[in-house]
C-alpha cells in the first residue's frame, strides 16, 4: 500500500487544470488509472455500506377531540426501520443526511463482518465478452484518529469466500486536513483484474465488506460510504472501437470554492458526417438528494456545456443515486433508490443536434466539477468515445479439395488440406498495409512448390 502523491507534476498540473487557488479543495491530482482503445464498454456495480435506522417512534400531530382541536404527540406509529432496509424517499419527502441516525448496512449474515452490501455484475453477451480491466474503490465520511484500516476490507466474488484485500493506494485520507478534518473523508483504490478474471463466469453477486464509517448523526453534513467497482470488457460483436479512460483523484466541490477541472485527452472522435457518441461515468461522496446546486459540465468544442442524465439534473446532479441511465441500478442489497450520499452514474452525452457539445475530430476535453449550493467530494470518473479504427474480422477453415468444410474435424496422416482464410473490414477506417500472419499446426506443411516462412 502507498499514499499516492505527484511532487514533481504539481506545477504542470497547475497549468492544465487552471483551477486552483490559495485554498485549493483538490487533494489529489486526477490521474489517468486504466486506457485503452477497445472494442468494448465500462460498466459497473456499486452500493452505499452505511444507511438511516430508527428504533420506531410516535410522530404527533394536531386531532379534533370534543369539538375542539388538540396536539396529540402520539398520533402515528412509524415503525422501526433497519440499516438493511432500503431507503426510497426522495426530493422533499427525504431528509437531510445531517438528521439521520446513520449505521452500518450488513446483509451477509456472516458474524465476522460489521459492514457488508452486495451488488450483482451481469455483463452483457457474456459469452463473447471478456473482463479486461475491474478496480474497486470505497470511500467514506469516518471521524476517528485510527485510521490503520481504511484501506484494508473483505471482497466476496460468487460462489467464493471472502478475502482480505488491502487497497493498492489511499487517494485520500482527510484525517486532520485543515480543510476536510471535520468530518474525515477518505478514498481508497484496489485493482482486483487477477480476481475477477480468474473466474469461470465473472457474473454474480459480490460482497464487500469492512469497510470503516462513521455512525450517528451528529457530523455536518452526515454521513456516508459506499464501494464500486468498474468494469471494463471486450466483445468482439460490438459495433465499433472505443477509447475508454479512467482517472482517480480527491476533491471536494462546495459553493465557496473554485470549480474543478479535469482534463481528457489521448482520443481523436470521427470525422464528419459521424455522429460522436460519449459516455461519461463519476462516483462522489456526501450529495444530499434534496440540495440542489450541483453540476457537472464539458468543454470539447469552446465552452462548457451542463450535463443531466434521466435521473441525474442539471442543477443537482449529484443526488444519491446510483444509476446506469436511464435506470436506476437495482440490481444489489439493500437496492435504496436514495443512498443518502453516495453517488455513482454512467450515462451518455447528449450530442445531438450536429455534435454541438462534442464535435468530430476532437482530441481532448475537459469535465468541470462545481457547486452553488450543495458539497459533494468526487473520487473517480471515466470518459470513452467511439474512435476511428480498421476491425479486421478473420475467419479461417479447412476444406478437402474438393471443397468440403471439415474444420474441427479429425483427418488422417498425409492427407492433403486447404486452409481457407477470408477476412472482411467491419470498422469504421480503412486498413492500410494489412498482413495476415498465420502459425500452421505441428506436423502441418505446405505442399512442394509453396514459398513460405518458417
Amino acid at each position: 500500500m502507498k499514499i499516492k502523491s505527484t511532487p514533481i507534476l504539481l506545477l504542470a498540473c497547475f497549468f492544465f487544470l487552471g483551477v486552483f487557488s490559495a485554498f485549493s479543495q483538490v487533494k489529489n491530482d486526477f490521474d489517468v488509472r486504466y486506457s485503452a482503445d477497445i472494442r468494448g464498454e465500462l460498466t459497473f456495480i456499486a452500493n452505499n455500506i452505511v444507511n438511516r435506522q430508527n428504533d420506531g417512534y410516535w410522530q404527533g400531530g394536531w386531532v379534533r377531540r370534543g369539538g375542539r382541536w388538540r396536539w396529540d404527540p402520539e398520533v402515528t406509529w412509524i415503525p422501526a426501520t433497519s440499516p438493511n432496509d432500503p431507503y426510497d424517499l426522495t426530493g422533499n419527502a427525504s431528509d437531510y443526511n445531517d438528521n439521520l441516525n446513520m449505521q452500518y448496512i450488513d446483509v451477509d449474515g456472516d458474524p465476522t463482518t460489521f459492514s457488508s452490501s452486495s451488488a450483482t455484475l451481469d455483463v452483457p453477451d457474456e459469452g463473447c465478452s471478456l473482463v479486461r480491466y475491474a478496480g474497486l474503490y470505497w470511500s467514506a465520511v469516518y471521524v476517528n484518529g485510527d485510521r490503520s484500516a481504511i484501506d484494508d476490507i473483505k471482497f466476496q466474488v460468487p460462489g467464493g469466500a471472502y478475502q482480505d484485500i488491502t487497497a493498492d493506494e489511499i487517494l485520500f485520507d482527510g484525517d486532520g486536513d485543515v480543510d476536510f478534518g471535520y468530518y474525515s473523508p477518505y478514498a481508497c483504490y484496489k485493482d482486483v483484474t487477477s480476481i475477477v478474471t480468474g473466474l469461470a463466469n465473472p457474473d454474480g453477486d459480490y460482497f464487500v465488506a469492512n469497510v470503516n464509517a462513521s455512525s450517528g448523526s451528529s457530523i455536518s453534513g452526515g454521513i456516508s460510504g459506499g464501494w464500486t467497482m468498474v468494469v471494463v470488457y471486450e466483445n468482439p460483436n460490438l459495433p465499433g472501437s472505443k477509447y475508454i479512460t479512467t482517472f482517480d483523484g480527491y476533491a471536494g466541490i462546495a459553493s465557496a470554492a473554485p470549480d474543478v477541472d479535469i482534463p481528457v485527452s489521448g482520443f481523436t472522435t470521427l470525422p464528419a458526417p459521424f455522429q460522436v457518441n460519449a459516455n461519461i461515468a463519476i462516483a462522489a461522496l456526501e450529495g444530499d438528494n434534496r440540495i440542489g446546486g450541483d453540476g457537472l459540465q464539458i468543454n470539447a468544442n469552446g465552452s462548457f456545456t451542463p450535463l443531466s442524465s434521466t435521473l441525474n439534473p442539471a442543477n443537482n446532479f449529484f443526488n444519491s443515486n446510483i444509476t446506469i441511465d436511464p435506470n436506476i441500478f437495482t440490481a444489489r442489497n439493500p437496492n435504496s433508490l436514495n443512498t443518502l450520499g453516495w453517488d455513482v452514474d454512467l450515462f451518455p452525452v447528449t450530442n445531438v443536434p450536429n455534435n454541438n457539445v462534442i464535435p468530430n475530430d476532437a482530441t481532448s476535453a475537459v469535465l468541470r466539477l462545481s457547486s452553488t449550493q450543495d458539497k459533494y467530494d468526487v473520487f473517480f470518473t471515466s470518459f470513452d468515445v467511439e474512435i476511428i479504427e480498421p476491425n479486421i474480422v478473420l475467419e479461417k477453415k479447412v476444406n478437402t479439395p474438393g471443397g468440403v468444410d471439415i474444420t474441427g474435424q479429425g483427418v488422417n496422416l498425409g492427407q492433403t488440406l486447404d486452409y481457407v482464410l477470408s477476412f472482411q473490414n467491419i470498422g469504421n477506417d480503412d486498413a492500410d498495409n494489412y498482413t495476415i500472419r498465420d502459425v500452421l499446426p505441428v506436423n502441418v506443411a505446405p505442399p512442394n512448390g509453396v514459398n513460405f516462412t518458417a
